[in-house]
């Protein structure tokens, strides 16, 4: 019990050195997240980082679509709901393979506390499947919270 204390001490004597660093995600694209799902052997994976001030820096990559991409998008909703798009992602049209490097994201206030408690998605759109053919969760990672002396992780 003495050594929670001075854990709950140490912890609250350091926070007002802690600053939350931004918060990074994650997503695994294929059919079967779609909404309805689908039988696309597309698979892809992102990250993305949404900082305080709503800016989202987002890398994605995908491939083994079916027909080539027509568009995709940052989206609000949880995972088992379609929701409104928020932001076309600047994708290669007409192949069945491509990549988003280093996108910059503005997000208003609204959508970025959508993004940060994990309902938003990104979606690829196929000319096959033309209401999504891979889509995958932004799911928030593991907070590591920096101090002037190094790094606490929770």
């Amino acid at each position: 019990m003495k050594m929670a204390g001075m854990i709950a001490t140490l912890l609250l004597a350091s926070a007002g050195s802690l600053q939350a660093a931004d918060l990074r995600l994650h997503a695994l694209l294929d059919g079967a997240s779609v909404v309805s799902a689908t039988d696309s052997l597309g698979t892809g994976e992102a990250t993305a980082t949404l900082s305080d001030d709503g800016k989202v820096r987002l890398t994605m990559v995908f491939g083994g679509l079916s027909s080539n991409v027509t568009g995709a998008t940052l989206q609000l909703g949880s995972s088992a709901e379609n929701g409104a798009a928020v932001a076309p992602l600047d994708v290669r049209m007409e192949q069945a393979a491509g990549s988003v490097v280093d996108a910059e994201l503005t997000l208003t206030p609204l959508a970025a506390g959508s993004v940060r408690a994990g309902n938003s998605y990104l979606l690829v759109t196929t000319s096959n499947y033309p209401k999504g053919e891979i889509r995958g969760q932004l799911v928030p990672q593991p907070v590591r919270l920096e101090t002037q002396g190094g790094a606490i992780t929770p």
